[in-house]
């Protein structure tokens, strides 16, 4: 191993990496298991969460889980959402910010959305908390949007607006769909080459 490779080893082990899934998925579902192996590999801490009730989901039920594996963050702790987890990550970092001044290192938001959609209505409740982005822009000084355009889940639009709102840097794939393991995504090779980046160059 050079020194090069060495230091960045060290500057990836200082961190750690919290996957959170969406709606009626699992801990073992789509590409969360090949992220953490990938990540575990490199010598940092990662933990995929398991959410309670996804097939039916409550956003206090889902907020108190979340807190209950990563407690306070630090601008060592980074954040990978998927579809609902992605709402569920800024919620948690909202209700964190409403305690004391907190800083996250980054988050990595796949498949996102902030408002109600038409093709699943039954997650308005987490949508109908109000988000207070500036807070949580100056709080999360890295945070990254990847969608497809041919997402019939999550409309492409909504995750547009949702990284317009939270000021994120937008990846969208022409194809991809919402990113699930029967659209092909058992691996997600982007998202890892981009959360290497931010932790990275934190």
């Amino acid at each position: 191993m050079t020194v090069a490779s060495s230091n960045q080893d060290n500057i990836l082990s200082e961190n750690r990496v919290y996957i959170i899934h969406g709606y009626t998925a699992s801990v073992h579902d789509n590409w969360f298991p090949w992220l953490k192996e990938q990540l575990s590999a490199k010598g940092i801490a990662v933990e995929v969460i398991e959410m309670p009730d996804p097939n039916q989901p409550i956003a206090a039920d889902w907020l108190e889980q979340v807190y209950a594996r990563i407690g306070t963050p630090d601008r060592h702790t980074y954040i990978v959402g998927h579809s609902l987890g992605c709402i569920t990550t800024l919620l948690y970092m909202q209700e964190q910010l409403a305690i004391a001044p907190v800083q996250l290192g980054g988050v990595l938001l796949v498949s996102g959305f902030d408002e109600s959609l038409y093709t699943l209505p039954q997650l308005d409740e987490f949508v109908q908390i109000p988000v207070q982005y500036e807070p949580l822009i100056a709080a999360i000084p890295q945070r990254v949007v990847v969608a497809a355009a041919d997402d019939d889940i999550v409309p492409v639009v909504f995750s547009r607006h949702f990284a317009e709102h939270a000021q994120a840097e937008l990846h969208e794939l022409e194809h991809g769909g919402h990113f699930l393991d029967h659209d092909g995504f058992t691996e997600f090779p982007l998202v890892l080459e981009l959360l290497e980046r931010m932790i990275s160059t934190r």
